[in-house]
Formats: structure tokens, sequence, C-alpha cells
């Protein structure tokens, strides 16, 4: 009857190691893409997103969430659709200036994602305009305590969403801001030759 009762609890064990193996993955989160953003228009302008920001990607793990688990937030690729969403009304396409939009750092921790993205204004005489911003998201540690790996994507989405937004409508909010400026200062340089 020992033996029995041995050979169940190691065949529930292999069972419980197979189902876990089974239930472990990779996920790829993707965000949705926002709606478009209105705006005064601020410089007719290009947009340039190196390669190495929009193919950016971040890995997770949570043992909160499966430690055999992981996520892989396409930071990249969101970074190219914040910019389709926030940027064609403020800077309607040109070529009097480059929007351009590098990330400098991402990361997760606590559920919270992290992001730095450094916005510059150049125009062939120059740089008018480079800050870097930072946003931070709600962290959803609750929602992934009960709802385990498959609450995990959502509340990644969901911080990631909210970090990039922070950056994009902080960038939008100066870049209105400096409109006037900014337009003087190309006009100006356009008319006697000169860099702004």
């Amino acid at each position: 009857m020992g033996g029995w009762r041995m050979m169940t609890a190691a065949l529930r064990a292999l069972t419980g190691a197979i189902a876990l193996t089974l239930v472990a993955g990779c996920y790829h989160v993707r965000l949705e893409p926002p709606g478009a953003v209105a705006s005064a228009p601020v410089l007719p302008a290009r947009v340039d997103i190196p390669p190495e920001t929009a193919q950016a990607e971040y890995m997770v793990q949570s043992f909160m969430a499966g430690a055999a688990n992981k996520w892989t937030i396409e930071v990249g690729r969101a970074i190219v659709d914040y910019a389709n969403a926030y940027l064609p009304s403020a800077f309607p396409t040109g070529d009097r200036a480059t929007v351009r939009i590098d990330l400098t750092h991402f990361d997760v921790h606590d559920f919270e994602a992290h992001v730095d993205l450094r916005f510059a204004v150049i125009t062939p005489g120059g740089t008018l305009f480079q800050q870097t911003y930072s946003g931070v998201g709600y962290g959803y540690a609750a929602r992934v305590v009960w709802g385990g790996a498959f609450a995990m994507k959502s509340s990644m989405r969901k911080t990631t969403d909210e970090a990039l937004r922070a950056c994009f409508e902080s960038f939008l909010n100066d870049s209105r801001a400096s409109a006037a400026k900014w337009a003087e200062t190309v006009r100006a340089a356009s008319a006697d030759g000169s860099a702004p």
C-alpha cells in the first residue's frame, strides 16, 4: 500500500510538471495603436525613428505570473504607432525639419513600465529642440496576483501604454508652446540662408 501511494504521488508530481511546461510560454505584448490625436500645426517636418528604437523589445519574467513564462514587450513597434497617432497633425509632412525619436531607456520593475524617450527637432541649420522625457506607468501587481499569467499580458500592455502616452503628450505640449518661436527661427534662416 505504501508503494502505491509513493507511485501515485510521483505520478502526480510528474503530471504537474508536464502541465506547467505546457502552460509555460513566451508571449508577445503588442499594444493597440492609439487613435489619431488632433493638434494645431507646429512645423512641417518628417519623423525619424532609428531602427534601434523602432525594433526595440524588452523581455519580462515574473515569479508571481509563472516563472517559466516570458513576455516580450514590443516597445519599438508601439513607439512607431504612437508617433503615427500623435505627430502627423502637429508636424505635417514637410522638409523644413525632422522630429527624431530615440528610446534611451525602457524597463519594467514592480510591474511598472519606465521609459525615457529623447525627442529632437532638427533643421538643416541645426537643432531647434532636444529633450528627454520620462514616463512611468502604473503598477498592476494586484491584477497579476489574482489573474496570474493571463493577467500579466494585459498589465504589461496597460503600464507601457501609460508610460509612452506621458512622453508623447509632454512633447506635444512643449512643441505647441514653442511653435511660434520655431517657425520664426526657420523662416529667418530660410530668408537669409543662415543657420538657426
